[in-house]
């Protein structure tokens, strides 16, 4: 799963990328030579509690990518579009807008105005779908007038299409912010646009953090999608040795790195979440998303497991950190057998039963 850090030239974009740390890959297909991507932790303290119980040889955290996209320049430029249509291959979108001042960058806009930045870039996305919403539109009335086999499909989809138009153009709406059916929904992520993916508002400034309710209300997101950062800062943070690292936070008072909070929010934005596993060789969290069952889970482990389960033996992370060990939370009867269409929940300790 990937997010595409996008900005605008100067926004401190590459700043943020850096402070999420790691080594630098090259994407494939599109921008490769220009876009490297690197793959996070996310962070979870769930794990050491259970490492601390059960020492194992290993913890495995759930992983995921964020990529640094070129700069996404305010006017119609070379390039632009390109930068539009490779995003769309990821799973959520960040934009880092700028909320400091300085004289090292010549910009487009002297004066630093952060929301400004951010409403441009949401409009650069939706007219960059909007585009492709209206050349499939024209196909399709083209298409319903003649007699073939997916007529009453292209019908369906027409009527889908131009609904989500007129909710684009009378309504100024983006697309993750219509109130559509299920199957509408399903239809719009075929096409994969930009502006029906989760965001997040990376507001990059030097000390003078916003009001994020603020914020988040001009624009139209959650207050949990604006992340104020300080990039310049999270960049040396990430750069220290771990040891250093812990000093440094604790002379400024810093409880937790943003870029941990970043990880963590854009991990759920994109509609992710974990269920653990613990023993003695290994702590794991397991990436799935919100609404899998019990047996998608098991299968995100083998195959094998899917195909030959039987029960998951299943606990509240919440539930066993109360009782202090499996042997009391049993006594306890927080432990419970669950069947295959159990829909798994965010910090589940699992153990499935199979037999093949």
């Amino acid at each position: 799963m990937r997010i595409a850090l996008i900005g605008r030239p100067g926004s401190g974009k590459t700043t943020a990328f850096n402070a999420l740390g790691g080594a630098r890959q090259k994407l494939p297909g599109t921008l490769q030579d220009e876009c490297p991507v690197v793959s996070v932790e996310v962070p979870d303290s769930r794990l050491q509690w259970l490492a601390e119980m059960y020492k194992p040889k290993k913890v495995t955290p759930a992983r995921m990518e964020f990529a640094d996209y070129p700069g996404l320049p305010k006017t119609e430029e070379k390039g632009k579009p390109e930068v539009l249509a490779s995003i769309r291959a990821c799973d959520g979108l960040a934009l880092v807008v700028r909320a400091f001042e300085t004289a090292d960058y010549a910009y487009e806009e002297p004066k630093a105005n952060p929301l400004a930045e951010a409403r441009g870039m949401l409009e650069d996305l939706l007219f960059g779908d909007y585009a492709i919403l209206e050349k499939r539109v024209e196909k399709l009335r083209t298409q319903v007038t003649r007699p073939t086999k997916t007529q009453e499909q292209d019908r369906r989809e027409l009527t889908t299409l131009e609904k989500v138009l007129h909710e684009v153009i009378e309504g100024g709406k983006r697309l993750n912010q219509l109130e559509l059916g299920r199957e509408e929904e399903m239809l719009l992520r075929g096409f994969r646009f930009a502006s029906q993916k989760p965001v997040l508002v990376l507001w990059n400034h030097s000390g003078n953090a916003p009001d994020v309710a603020v914020v988040a209300k001009e624009l139209g997101l959650s207050t949990e999608s604006v992340l104020p950062l300080q990039a310049s800062v999270e960049e040396e943070i990430a750069s220290l040795a771990p040891e250093d690292r812990e000093l440094f936070l604790a002379e400024y008072g810093i409880a937790q790195p943003v870029r941990e909070r970043i990880i963590q929010v854009a991990y759920a934005s994109i509609g992710l979440c974990s269920f653990l596993t613990a023993g003695e060789d290994e702590v794991r969290a397991w990436t799935i998303s919100r609404g899998d069952s019990a047996v998608a889970a098991a299968g995100r482990i083998h195959s094998d497991i899917a195909r030959g389960f039987i029960r998951a033996e299943t606990i509240a992370f919440d539930d066993l950190r109360a009782a202090g060990d499996l042997r009391a939370a049993k006594a306890a009867n927080k432990v419970r057998l669950e069947a295959k269409d159990y829909v798994v929940k965010d910090g589940d300790i699992m153990n499935f039963r199979f037999s093949v």
